[in-house]
């Protein structure tokens, strides 16, 4: 639908970076793209949460849409599971960490109300490793909303299609096009599990085959990876269940579980360690064009949209 720039904003002599994301111009013809644009927008606005990426600003600037977002220096999980597969799995405590703050990002926005107070009835339905950011001071974020559902969107998705990554998709929403917040959740411990493993879990590209892979038996990630101990099998394996009902509920239970996990284990952390992991693998020489292609922002931005936004001002709120 979109690019994302790197934008360099001056205020009042300071100098801001943004991620500044544009509608396609031949989308934005179409009435369709332009309303889930500006849904994703208003929703951005709504959304504040340490783990889940700021909107700063909206609006159309010479017939171009456009989001300014948070800019997030950091690595997707997506690169974090590149690195697993040339070297080893992502250490369970920093893996732990990570899923976590999404659980606790999911948590919040599943409960999100509009500003009238009622239920926005938000789920994301592209929880995917090229959509979580784990940023160079250890604090994980949210981005990419942009195919959430939420009664903020006035866009229906088409009777039985699915949205989303393959390989992420939540059994239920394969079979019918429906889903609930606990889709989220299954999408989030397909990431847990591929995180703790280093392997991909689903690697069919087709609807029937990713079925019949969900159908399958799924490994503990402890018969993959001898440091995961068995009572994260059980809180990942709990998040994958194929009957919904017998899935963790919501965010909220999934990510106290964890702190819990984490705490009875000794393998509490704070953000300092994530960062400082995060810095040792990817702050490496030859690490460095890998971490530029984070939430693969396009550097060389034409003069046009240069133009275009230099009059774009970004608020910024403490904390």
């Amino acid at each position: 639908m979109a690019t994302v720039h790197r934008a360099e904003i001056v205020i009042d002599g300071a100098l801001y970076e943004v991620a500044l994301k544009c509608l396609d111009e031949e989308l934005a013809r179409d009435r369709t793209f332009v309303r889930r644009f500006i849904a994703e927008a208003r929703l951005g606005q709504l959304l504040r949460h340490p783990n889940i990426a700021r909107t700063h600003e909206v609006g159309c600037i010479d017939n171009i849409h456009f989001i300014a977002f948070e800019w997030i220096p950091g690595v997707t999980v997506m690169q974090l599971f590149d690195l697993a597969r040339e070297t080893r799995p992502t250490p369970v405590p920093i893996t732990v960490r990570v899923i976590t703050h999404v659980a606790r990002a999911l948590a919040y926005g599943h409960e999100l109300r509009d500003e009238q107070g009622q239920r926005v009835g938000l789920i994301h339905r592209d929880i995917a490793p090229s959509n979580i950011i784990v940023g160079d001071n250890g604090t994980t974020k949210l981005i990419d909303f942009g195919v959430a559902k939420s009664t903020l969107a006035h866009v229906n998705t088409a009777a039985g299609s699915v949205i989303g990554k393959l390989g992420y998709v939540a059994p239920e929403y394969l079979r019918t096009g429906r889903c609930d917040p606990r889709a989220d959740l299954y999408s989030l411990g397909v990431i847990a599990w591929e995180m703790l493993t280093g392997r991909r879990l689903f690697e069919s590209e087709t609807l029937d085959g990713a079925e019949a892979e969900r159908a399958a038996p799924l490994p503990r990630p402890s018969s993959l990876h001898a440091d995961v101990p068995r009572e994260l099998d059980r809180l990942v394996l709990g998040a994958l269940a194929a009957d919904p009902d017998r899935r963790w509920q919501s965010a909220g239970e999934l990510a106290d579980a964890l702190d819990a996990f984490a705490a009875a284990r000794g393998l509490t952390i704070a953000d300092a360690d994530v960062s400082a992991w995060v810095m040792a693998e990817f702050g490496a020489p030859d690490r460095v064009p890998a971490r530029a292609k984070t939430a693969e922002i396009v550097l060389d931005v034409e003069l046009g949209v240069e133009q275009a936004f230099a009059r774009v001002r970004a608020r910024t709120e403490p904390g």
